[in-house]
């Protein structure tokens, strides 16, 4: 009996020593939904066997933009150097952790970590940091989109069209601290950064004219010189940002119009021509639509030759950030109002800043430039929004182009991916072949460019050509006369008139090239309609 107590013990000892490497295996995560947590400093209890301590992390500078270096600070909880690294998850259904590519660490000796990374561009991810079989919680990003407005001075710079006197001097502001986008948080200023003011030239081109740097307001101040007669239609640009291990992007205004009297200004609504009407309003979150399927991995394409997946404050001319052969850039052209840009971690195409009212005018595109091949495959997430409602709705086009096509709006051979009337049901898809004398085409009108994203592919091979809505063959023309023949490029392009249009935007969220060599091609499409060769 007396041997009893001392049994119990040894067992209640033993339990425990079993029961401790379990618990210390368990990763520690978020309670609730990943990234949940909105406190200064996320904290998860672990047993180190000698004392609870917990996994801590704080993230600073509070306020930041994509690309901006944040500083990650907090402790593991458990003693030792150790390699650590960052996880993703993007809060969407069905989505995981990921490990963040060049993102590995060290920890002191006493467990804690202090390090700097970039913040991503898409609104609502988590970060987290990993490392020892344990994980801090996860901390909710949500960078600020970076902007710049130009407008005369003391005028409205939401405006695109501002009257000057002839042939007198006036002064113009960049502002990269605007509260245009106030609903998704103002940008931080960062004094310092080079601005260049661009003119447009040769129609959709732009050329640096001056460059100056921006104050502690995040204010860039230049005169320009005003015409006889006429316009000049000028944009401002800040630059890229690379101090203090920051790799920000450079990102350019909407196109601003300095009139002489005022006639960019007026710009009155010809007589009969119904006025656009505000469309249903749209909160600007980020994408929570679960993941669709996509034709790549349907058909096990395999690995990409590019992915610009716009993932850390890229800019138009930074490469492709994933691939086995990661080449290319975009060459951004309006001749418009419009404006081609990064924007929530995807490649944005914009009538112009302000959701309504005037100033929706011609064609913006952006072209790849680069890695153009004959045959392969692309693929492409895109999601829609008409913000207005009347009789002039924009057109979006995604096409292959062969090289060096100009921007039209109609570009005479091409591989019509989508084809597009803003806000309206229905996607076309086909070929146009000058040298064939025809085109061949077909109408989704189970498609529908809108707020819920989707995803576009095409097959191009030497004897057929094949399109894909979420994975599925959704079309297919066979034959060599509709291959081009030709090394071809995307292109997305916002087409409209030089006239009022009703405003509208289109994201695509990424763009992915495959070559034919890996996985299964498909010929399985329903047939186009062919036709004589006539143009758009």
């Amino acid at each position: 009996m007396t041997a009893r107590p001392h049994r119990s013990r040894r067992l209640a000892a033993l339990a425990a020593g079993l029961l401790l490497p379990a618990l210390l295996a368990v990763p520690l995560t978020a309670s609730g939904a990943p990234g949940s947590s909105a406190a200064g400093t996320d904290a998860s209890s672990i047993d180190t066997g000698s004392a609870r301590r917990a996994a801590t992390l704080t993230v600073s500078p509070p306020i930041y933009v994509a690309g901006q270096a944040v500083r990650f600070r907090g402790d593991l909880g458990r003693a030792g150097r150790r390699t650590v690294h960052l996880q993703s998850h993007m809060n969407r259904p069905g989505d995981r952790w990921l490990d963040v590519p060049d993102s590995t660490f060290r920890t002191a000796a006493d467990g804690s970590f202090d390090f700097t990374f970039t913040a991503p561009s898409m609104f609502g991810i988590s970060y987290r940091v990993a490392g020892g079989g344990v994980t801090t919680r996860g901390r909710v990003f949500n960078a600020r989109p970076q902007e710049i407005t130009l407008s005369l001075q003391g005028r409205d710079a939401a405006s695109p069209f501002h009257a000057v006197a002839p042939l007198l001097p006036f002064t113009v502001v960049a502002d990269t601290t605007p509260a245009a986008r106030s609903a998704l948080g103002t940008p931080p200023p960062i004094p310092g950064r080079t601005v260049l003011l661009q003119e447009r030239v040769d129609g959709d081109r732009w050329r640096t004219i001056d460059r100056g740097v921006t104050d502690s307001a995040g204010h860039a101040t230049f005169r320009v010189g005003a015409p006889v007669l006429g316009q000049r239609v000028l944009r401002a640009r800040q630059e890229r940002w690379t101090r203090g291990g920051s790799r920000i992007g450079w990102y350019a205004s909407f196109p601003a119009y300095f009139s002489v009297l005022g006639l960019g200004e007026v710009l009155p609504v010809a007589a009969g021509t119904p006025v656009a009407r505000p469309a249903a309003p749209t909160a600007p979150t980020a994408d929570r639509s679960p993941a669709r399927p996509t034709a790549g991995e349907r058909y096990r394409w395999g690995a990409t030759l590019f992915d610009f997946a716009w993932e850390r404050g890229q800019d138009l001319t930074s490469p492709p950030s994933k691939g086995t052969r990661p080449r290319g850039t975009w060459l951004d052209t309006s001749d418009g109002t419009g404006r081609a840009t990064p924007f929530n971690g995807g490649l944005v195409l914009q009538s112009k800043l302000r959701h309504t009212g005037d100033g929706d005018r011609g064609t913006t595109a952006a072209t790849m430039q680069g890695n153009a091949r004959a045959t392969g495959r692309w693929e492409f997430r895109l999601q829609g929004h008409a913000w207005e409602r009347g009789r002039r709705p924009f057109r979006f086009r995604l096409d292959l182009v062969p090289v060096g096509t100009p921007v039209t709006a109609c570009p005479p051979d091409a591989v019509v991916v989508a084809d597009v009337v803003m806000g309206e049901p229905g996607v076309g898809i086909g070929v146009r072949s000058r040298a064939a004398g025809a085109a061949w085409s077909r109408r989704l009108r189970g498609v529908r460019l809108a707020e819920t994203p989707f995803n576009m592919a095409v097959e191009v091979a030497p004897r057929h050509t094949t399109w894909f809505v979420d994975g599925v063959p959704v079309g297919t023309v066979t034959g060599r006369a509709a291959h081009l023949g030709r090394a071809l490029v995307p292109r997305l392009s916002l087409v409209g008139a030089d006239a009022e249009m009703d405003g509208a935007q289109v994201d695509s969220d990424w763009q992915r090239g495959w070559s034919l060599s890996r996985g299964r091609q498909v010929t399985s499409g329903p047939a186009l309609a062919r036709r004589t060769y006539t143009g758009c």
